[in-house]
């Protein structure tokens, strides 16, 4: 089978949807090719797929102009979600989330730009769809009228790379874009309030959209590679994701699986995952974070249970599985 993928998340840092389309892309058969409008500089663990670059800014008029013209035989995978509208080739379109349209003063012009223009019509274009998350999915029914017999779940996962080991060390961690959709302003507010001593405070992640205040004594180390991540991940002695608004939630799932102490919000494919297995609190909920952060950094039994019982949990969500289905996926819509 013939697929040509729509590369632009993987375009700088591979995070988020960059993630989602490396990890799948690199499982699929018949060395498919990823086309971009940029040079891809992370090409890790993707020797097995093909690539072409047609420079050309910004990419949604690459993706406009130019990708038709690449695209004209076997199946597009399109992991933003959007496709080109002059396409004439099947087509699986995936789902992150729309907080584009729900939080849009949370987001650059040109994301904006990108998604919110063309995701209707894209929605009513692509032969499959595949969505993060149940969440996600009801969301395309709701707003625009998705048909649930033409949408697929295909979540986020972890590989064996992401194992426990080591011992707990002395920070708490976040981990994601440093933008206040993140919740970093709930965590930093309730941070403020915790008693001394208190551990040290790790923020992890590029800088987003917006300005977020961060204290002097937290540690902000920037985007890292997936080595320092793992070990970032496996001596925390707490991992705290408080975000307001998720598709999926992949870092949470990462930390479970590396034996981190999770609190998450209740966002996402978050509560499908890590119920029973984290803390979880609703969005926003800067008391329940507070009495969450207490209770886990007081509780050594509670951290060690947590450690224990996240990486069995993380274990049932694999790539692997999810490469399989949008093998499949893409096998079907190519029929």
């Amino acid at each position: 089978m013939q697929v040509t993928i729509d590369g632009r998340a993987l375009v700088g840092n591979r995070t988020g949807i960059g993630v989602h389309t490396a990890e799948i892309a690199r499982r699929l058969e018949g060395s498919p090719l990823i086309a971009s409008h940029a040079e891809i500089a992370d090409r890790s663990g993707l020797e097995c797929c093909r690539f072409r670059v047609d420079r050309m800014a910004p990419g949604v008029a690459w993706q406009q102009l130019v990708l038709p013209r690449i695209a004209t035989g076997g199946v597009l995978w399109a992991p933003h979600g959007t496709l080109p509208l002059a396409l004439r080739i099947p087509s699986v379109a995936t789902l992150h989330d729309f907080s584009s349209l729900t939080m849009p003063l949370r987001h650059r012009f040109k994301t904006m730009l990108s998604f919110n223009l063309f995701i209707g019509r894209s929605l009513q274009m692509a032969t499959r769809i595949a969505a993060v998350s149940r969440v996600v999915a009801e969301e395309a029914v709701r707003w625009f009228g998705v048909s649930r017999g033409r949408i697929e779940i295909v979540p986020n996962g972890v590989d064996d790379f992401f194992t426990p080991d080591g011992d707990e060390g002395d920070y708490v961690l976040f981990v994601g874009t440093i933008e206040p959709r993140k919740g970093l302003d709930d965590l930093l507010a309730v941070w403020d309030s915790l008693p001394a001593p208190r551990p040290r405070l790790v923020l992890c992640g590029d800088a987003g959209w917006g300005n977020v205040p961060l204290p002097r004594d937290a540690e902000v180390t920037g985007y890292v590679d997936r080595t320092r991540l793992r070990e970032l991940y496996r001596h925390a002695r707490a991992f705290v994701y408080p975000s307001r608004y998720e598709g999926f939630g992949i870092p949470p799932l990462e930390a479970m699986a590396c034996g981190a102490p999770v609190i998450a919000t209740r966002t996402g494919a978050i509560p499908e995952y890590a119920e029973g297995a984290a803390l979880l609190i609703d969005p926003g909920d800067r008391a329940a974070l507070r009495d969450a952060l207490v209770r886990l950094l007081g509780d050594s039994a509670l951290r060690r249970e947590l450690r224990s019982g996240g990486p069995e949990r993380a274990r049932t969500c694999t790539w692997d599985r999810s490469a399989a289905l949008m093998t499949q996926l893409l096998a079907e819509a190519g029929r």
